[in-house]
């Protein structure tokens, strides 16, 4: 996954994910690591498992074990914690319902210069 992002983002950079040349979960993994969406979906709540979070197929203990997650809600998890599903929260900044327009009238000339500075999304 470290890979796939860095080839789409450059800041996103597989050397911040390893330790010694590998991915590591444990207490020797990197900051960026413990800190990563990926670990933390995979993770949050695994030490409510055996109250030490201890992973069984790496056969080692998860070195963060206590954290939020601030855009996410868990909303199933399999009996043995191999598949998960979370939903996306809603932003608290976003304004439901439609956008009013504004009554001022703009040239094309402004509108276009507008929309030109704004970053389309890669994934739409």
């Amino acid at each position: 996954m470290v890979r796939i992002g860095g080839g789409v983002f450059p800041h996103i950079k597989e050397p911040d994910y390893l330790r010694d040349g590998q991915y590591r979960i444990d207490s020797q993994a990197t900051p960026t690591m413990l800190n990563s969406l990926m670990y933390k979906l995979s993770y949050y709540r695994f030490v409510e498992t055996d109250g030490k979070g201890f992973d069984r197929v790496r056969r080692t203990e998860i070195g963060k074990k206590y954290f939020k997650l601030t855009h996410f809600d868990e909303v199933f998890t399999t009996h043995h914690w191999m598949v998960r599903i979370y939903k996306l929260r809603p932003p608290k900044n976003r304004i439901r319902g439609k956008a009013k327009k504004s009554k001022s009238k703009t040239s094309s000339a402004s509108t276009s210069k507008r929309t030109a500075k704004i970053k389309k999304n890669p994934w739409q």
